[in-house]
């Protein structure tokens, strides 16, 4: 389990490896640095779940007994599952940014079809818009995806958790706790 100098250690690590692919403008150096922040994040994943890990188990005894959760509770439960995605949605400031390239992109393909695609320039013009939009629309399907999931975990919490609903998460904070992998 990671603990916070090797979650330090790895900032250290991933923000070099950032630096020399930005240098590098090259996709290996891009791999490279994409492999250690999906590090970063699996050791700062880790990191949160062992800070938690003592004062999840009664939780988990809670759910498993049909109890209710005290509001600190429901919190921790909350950060453990869906705090990553909740930041995320919070600090992304680029989403309006995208949707107008998107609308931008697709403007500019209206225009290709209208002017004819007669042209082989005009056909790899076209295909330089798709990849431009295909490379747009993942970072605007993650950022619903997270708002997504923040707001199932928000409204299965509102009111009285069923007890498949309470097995259900019990099961899944255990297996949290015990992999390093979820």
């Amino acid at each position: 389990m990671a603990t916070m100098p090797d979650v330090i250690s790895q900032i250290d690590q991933t923000l070099a490896a950032a630096e020399q692919s930005l240098k590098a403008e090259n996709s290996v150096a891009i791999q490279a640095a994409i492999a250690q922040v999906s590090q970063l994040d699996a050791q700062a994943r880790e990191t949160l779940q062992a800070r938690l890990n003592e004062h999840l188990w009664p939780v988990v005894a809670k759910l498993e007994n049909g109890d209710s959760l005290a509001a600190a509770e429901q919190d921790m439960l909350q950060t453990l599952l869906v705090g990553d995605a909740k930041s995320y949605v919070k600090n992304e400031d680029r989403v309006d940014t995208w949707k107008s390239e998107i609308e931008r992109l697709v403007e500019e393909i209206r225009r290709l079809q209208a002017s004819g695609l007669n042209e082989l320039s005009s056909l790899t013009r076209l295909q330089a818009l798709c990849r431009e939009v295909m490379r747009i629309l993942p970072d605007l399907a993650f950022f619903y995806e997270e708002k997504e999931r923040a707001h199932r975990f928000d409204e299965a919490m509102r009111g009285a958790i069923d007890r498949d609903t309470r097995r259900t998460l019990a099961n899944l904070i255990k297996e949290m706790l015990a992999s390093d992998k979820v």
